[in-house]
């Protein structure tokens, strides 16, 4: 074997190599489900697709270091083997480079350092109100019996409606809402039938469940309904986020939303109120349940969960939301 051709079989050896550690990771990945730290689920075809091209592109090399150079492979400029040293090394160093990032560095979620930059999208679709709550409500506590339940009166005028009358003196039972009359709540609205689909499916539930599934459109809806919704009881799961302009007794348990990957994340997130809020860490994981309540900052109505019940969790397997772009089944 001439030094040429020596020298070409080492090359496409060091091809091999890269392509061989590409499709390792991307396997991992998949395999352990690390790729959902990377990019949102509607685009992990792409990747299944990329690893699939990969596998191929490894196989050919794997050929071209066992058969040797032939007469028949291209000699054009784009694809000869780099001629110095220096060439060598910055052109694979390209490769290598993200490679051993994929590798050596650890996957770190985002939280609250994020959540900072970017700011929080609460039910009031802006954090900045925040300040205008606290001004608005000095007392928390206070606020509770001054505030009307707009949700729960609305519920009871249409009960009532539905209620056969009763001349008899025997007490009349409350039956709870059935679907047609919860959608009497938000005939109204000019939101369409996706945001009415979603929000009796989530007023049909006594403790409204905002899982992954349906957090984004949940949180939509319910800011889109805020006086329908407040009274209701909810229970969801997020990291802790604190803020400079928060009181003591208030947090906010937030979601990143991711859309394509991490790059183009978004916080979302609901204002909490609890008596020890400043014990629990910031990005540390919580599950919450409580009453929502209806508050008034700079003209915007705004929910609040004021919590009952706050429990440290674990962290989800995949930590962020995505929209689902569908009504939740059982809502028809």
């Amino acid at each position: 074997m001439d030094q040429n051709q020596k020298k070409w079989k080492r090359h496409y050896i060091l091809r091999t190599l890269i392509l061989s550690g590409f499709v390792l990771l991307l396997a991992e990945m998949i395999i352990t489900g690390r790729l959902s730290q990377y990019l949102a689920p509607r685009l992990h075809m792409l990747i299944y697709v990329t690893l699939g091209i990969l596998i191929i592109l490894t196989i050919a090399s794997i050929r071209q270091v066992i058969i040797g150079q032939s007469d028949y492979d291209c000699d054009c400029d784009a694809h000869k083997i780099p001629r110095s040293p220096w060439t060598s090394l910055i052109v694979y160093g390209l490769f290598c480079l993200p490679l051993a990032m994929g590798i050596f560095m650890p996957d770190k979620t985002l939280g609250s350092a994020m959540a900072e930059n970017l700011g929080v999208n609460l039910l009031s679709n802006d954090v900045r109100k925040l300040a205008q709550v606290n001004a608005t409500v000095p007392e928390m506590e206070s606020q509770v019996d001054v505030q009307p339940n707009d949700g729960e009166r609305i519920a009871e005028d249409v009960r009532k409606q539905a209620e056969p009358s009763n001349t008899s003196e025997e007490p009349v039972k409350t039956v709870p809402l059935e679907e047609a009359q919860i959608r009497q709540l938000f005939a109204e609205s000019d939101f369409g039938d996706f945001y009415t689909d979603i929000a009796v499916f989530l007023y049909k539930q006594p403790v409204i469940k905002l899982d992954d599934k349906v957090f984004l459109d949940g949180l939509t809806t319910m800011e889109l309904y805020a006086k329908e919704f407040a009274g209701k009881e909810i229970e969801t799961m997020g990291f802790v986020y604190h803020q400079s302009d928060f009181s003591e007794e208030q947090f906010v348990v937030a979601r990143f939303s991711v859309s394509c990957c991490t790059a183009d994340a978004s916080v979302f997130g609901i204002l909490v109120e609890d008596k020890q809020a400043k014990n629990y860490p910031i990005d540390s994981w919580v599950k919450v349940r409580g009453k929502l309540e209806l508050r008034n900052a700079d003209g915007y109505d705004m929910l609040v969960l004021k919590a009952t019940q706050v429990e440290p969790v674990d962290a989800p397997k995949d930590p962020y939301v995505y929209y689902s772009f569908e009504a939740p089944q059982g809502s028809e």
